[in-house]
């Protein structure tokens, strides 16, 4: 981009269409800030659909005058530990990159919580506000009017940032591959210290597994822990009957 080759672009006419947090977000988001990249316009759209995402999924969905309430969905509440582990992950991941200058992947953590915080029935203040916070470092004005919406009567800049808990960065459960006679047929979510009768249970109750289980003899059940659970049935005979 030059001013000999006829391709600047005005910073003040994008700021004007998307805004001043639109633009240093996808300033921030095009890659490593020591990488040449080329500017591409229609870009700063995907950042903007973040921001206007990230605010509604705060402060609500926009009145049929297209105002908003001064009130947020965040409610007083405890937090369920899905909601703490998508938290801490998230508060990690921004850590880690905002240290190493990966704007980007930073950016790309936040996207992908608030993906998974549209799928909760309930937004407690407690995920809300941290969450804010991390925002704040790369859209400044936008964090700044939800800190205020939140009820805070002064700046979130004097707040400190984020830490990371380690107790909710641990995977606690895990993905088990279930076998019926030596062939995957599905997986079930347990608990990384699962015994095997719950393992069964759990397969046994899974829509997709307990097809194969249904009105079956269990001739023999083979179980990793932590890598796999192989049900072996006893096979079926065709009898003949004498006429």
């Amino acid at each position: 981009m030059s001013k000999s080759r006829g391709n600047v672009v005005n910073p003040d006419d994008v700021v004007s269409e998307y805004g001043a947090d639109s633009l240093r977000l996808y300033e921030m988001f095009m890659g490593p800030l020591r990488d040449s990249k080329t500017w591409n316009t229609s870009g700063i759209e995907g950042v903007h659909r973040f921001l206007g995402r990230s605010w509604r999924l705060i402060v609500g969905s926009p009145l049929p005058d297209g105002t908003y309430e001064n009130q947020t969905l965040a409610v007083d509440e405890n937090p369920s530990l899905q909601q703490l582990k998508s938290l801490h992950r998230c508060i990690e991941k921004v850590t880690d990159e905002i240290e190493a200058t990966r704007f980007n992947t930073g950016i790309s953590a936040m996207m992908e919580f608030v993906n998974v915080a549209y799928k909760w029935d309930k937004l407690p203040k407690s995920i809300v506000e941290p969450f804010v916070l991390l925002l704040s470092l790369y859209a400044p004005h936008m964090a700044e009017e939800l800190w205020f919406r939140l009820g805070h009567s002064t700046s979130l800049a004097y707040e400190p940032f984020p830490k990371a808990n380690p107790a909710y960065l641990k995977d606690t459960t895990i993905t088990l591959p279930v076998q019926i006679n030596g062939k995957t047929r599905g997986t079930v979510q347990v608990e990384v210290t699962c015994k095997e009768d719950e393992a069964f249970k759990l397969a046994s109750l899974d829509e997709k597994l307990s097809k194969y289980l249904e009105g079956k003899t269990v001739k023999k059940r083979i179980y990793v822990p932590g890598k796999i659970l192989n049900v072996i049935l006893e096979r079926e005979t065709n009898k003949v009957v004498a006429q």
